[in-house]
């Protein structure tokens, strides 16, 4: 089972140049400022999740592990999403209707990953089996999750993937690939964008 690299372009940036970055794919354009910000959130549901995911990922990523964890009931009371602490989530990440979302601890997110409502990364067991550890997926840079949408286990889903709606997810998805179905299975492909920064795609990060 491949898997991609870790994002590493967000543990170099600050709670604000999270944020910004994921307003950026709600308002593409407009002005980066925290006043542009909290005047869209009453309207973009998914900007405050985003806002509560940011703060708890850099706060784990600071040590304040306790206070990460404390995060995810205001996220469960204000917009009905469940973030475990713990997640690795790049650039300019989007929650188009954050309710029912429920993703954290080991997850890696690439960068322009969109969500729809309901997604879940679920362990592959629900209870721990001794001398094994639970693994979580990894979502490269680009791909698109369709409404209540599973991911079982440490399983990989593709640059620029799309998993269609209610689609369950057991093992892992090629680059530019269209799943529907459970289990997942392949019905059609999209065009695998490049990397923002130009790079080629790396043999490693391919299916």
């Amino acid at each position: 089972m491949s898997q991609a690299p870790v994002p590493s372009s967000s543990d170099q940036l600050s709670f604000s140049q999270l944020v910004f970055s994921d307003y950026a794919r709600y308002r593409p354009g407009g002005k980066q400022s925290w006043l542009h910000v909290l005047l869209r959130i009453p309207s973009i549901p998914g900007l405050l999740a985003s806002v509560i995911l940011r703060a708890q990922q850099c706060l784990h990523r600071s040590g304040k592990v306790t206070l990460a964890h404390a995060l995810r009931t205001p996220a469960n009371v204000l917009v009905g999403a469940d973030f475990g602490a713990g997640m690795v989530v790049g650039t300019g990440f989007m929650m188009a209707h954050p309710v029912g979302v429920t993703i954290g601890f080991g997850l890696v997110i690439g960068d322009d990953v969109t969500f729809a409502g309901g997604v879940t990364a679920a362990a592959r067991h629900y209870e721990a089996i001794p001398g094994q550890e639970q693994s979580f997926a990894t979502i490269c840079d680009g791909a698109v999750l369709g409404a209540n949408s599973v991911l079982v286990g440490g399983v990989r889903i593709g640059r620029s993937a799309m998993v269609g709606a209610n689609t369950v997810v057991l093992s892992d998805v090629a680059d530019g690939a269209v799943v529907m179905g459970t289990p997942a299975r392949q019905v059609g492909t999209r065009e695998i964008a490049r990397p923002a920064d130009g790079r080629p795609v790396d043999a490693g990060e391919a299916s």
